[in-house]
């Protein structure tokens, strides 16, 4: 062992005589005897790493802490956090389960390792069978109630349970699902507050809300504080802990009268449907970097082809609202004609031709290529209130020319 950890362990013992010993009363084990050793906090495990670097326990060495987030949930699968009054930290665990929050526990620390990865202090393979043993259950943690800010600056807050307030889903993540099907990969969304700062909330797709709509209104959340390099982060255990229920910053709701986001991997879900005018370009969704979106070409691989392929919302009833918008998302590249974006109220959704219904163009910003995402802006709806009001995009190419374009993102609100 170098001097330096010797150091701090001879501090941390110093003053750990009384605490020790209040802890072993505690101490009921069921058939398991764990030696305590020297006590540590989890702030010693942190000065430890800070003097040395990674580094493994072999001697029995103890601390005691409180879990605040498990198994359940599904979005941390053999990682346990914990804290106490002094620090947090992520437990890594050989096997999934076996402490859940509210636990309060002792960990002898022989055969463990102490580390960090991307920011995150952890101790590495914690074998819960055999270093764990439970003191009490049902001693839940209240959360350190912080700002984003407060989040992005105080490394002290990385690995506790903290609650946000007055926060909401940032604009363009309204309407999406905590995260992407199982199997395709852990998404970012991002936690906005009224001073537009923000903040990440990453969750795994194998958690067992990652395909629940996130709420669209302001509220509070409740989460882990995390980083992963310079990216200050929160993870979700259920998503129940985001409590909206208020009013966005802006006034509004954030509840939509239509989404297509494409999360669910689907170009027909919802009503949507296509129409081919010319020759056999169809849309579908493709995924890139975590994102869903529609795409459309006539590139086949080795030629252009001609196309006239429109992609056209259900039908949108109007009839109750004031002033009616829709916003969208596009990103291009290549040389071809720009899409087109139009609104009917004479389409008939089921069965009907595009070529036969009346169709107005209306403006709207566009990807200008080398795929740079660009919002439509706020398109008013306000001249084509019906029952039955739908939205066209048109997707033109010849034999020589043709652009590919993306869409995403397809909101119609009461603006």
């Amino acid at each position: 062992m170098s001097s330096r950890i010797s150091i701090v362990l001879v501090a941390a013992i110093m003053g750990a005589f009384m605490f020790s010993s209040c802890e072993k009363d505690l101490d009921k084990p069921k058939g398991l005897q764990l030696a305590i050793g020297d006590t540590l906090t989890i702030g010693d495990l942190a000065q430890i790493y800070a003097d040395s670097g990674t580094y493994r326990f072999t001697e029995d060495y103890t601390f005691w802490a409180t879990v605040t987030a498990d198994k359940i949930g599904g979005n941390f699968y053999k990682n346990v956090f914990c804290e106490d009054s002094s620090a947090a930290l992520n437990m890594r665990t050989l096997a999934d389960g076996g402490l859940y929050v509210g636990d309060y526990f002792r960990v002898n620390l022989k055969g463990s390792t102490v580390s960090r990865y991307a920011g995150l202090l952890q101790l590495d393979s914690v074998d819960v069978n055999k270093q764990v043993i439970i003191q009490a259950n049902g001693q839940f943690i209240e959360p350190r109630v912080v700002t984003i800010n407060d989040l992005n600056t105080d490394v002290n807050l990385v690995g506790r349970l903290v609650r946000l307030e007055n926060v909401e889903i940032q604009d363009g993540d309204i309407g999406k699902t905590f995260a992407n099907p199982v199997g395709t990969s852990a998404q970012n969304r991002y936690i906005q507050d009224c001073n537009g700062s923000t903040v990440i909330m990453r969750t795994s797709d194998f958690a067992g809300f990652a395909g629940t709509l996130m709420p669209s209104r302001n509220g509070s959340i409740t989460a882990i504080a995390s980083v992963f390099n310079a990216d200050h982060q929160l993870l979700v255990r259920k998503a129940t802990e985001l409590e909206f229920d208020s009013l966005r910053c802006d006034g509004s709701t954030g509840e939509y009268i239509l989404i297509k986001n494409f999360e669910d991997l689907s170009i027909t879900s919802g009503g949507w449907t296509q129409q081919t005018v010319l020759g056999s370009t169809q849309w579908l969704v493709s995924f890139f970097s975590g994102n869903n979106f529609a795409k459309v070409t006539n590139w086949n691989g080795t030629a252009n082809s001609v196309a006239d392929v429109w992609y056209i919302s259900p039908a949108i009833d109007l009839t109750g609202t004031a002033s009616p918008a829709f916003s969208f998302m596009t990103m291009s590249n290549y040389t071809g004609a720009q899409m087109e974006t139009y609104v009917s109220t004479n389409f008939v959704s089921s069965g009907g031709n595009v070529s036969t219904a009346t169709w107005n163009l209306v403006q709207a910003n566009y990807s200008p290529g080398s795929w740079a995402e660009t919002p439509s802006g706020t398109i008013s709806l306000s001249p084509y209130i019906s029952a039955e009001t739908t939205i066209g995009y048109r997707y033109t190419g010849t034999g020589s020319a043709g652009a590919t374009w993306e869409l995403d993102d397809i909101y119609v609100f009461e603006n």
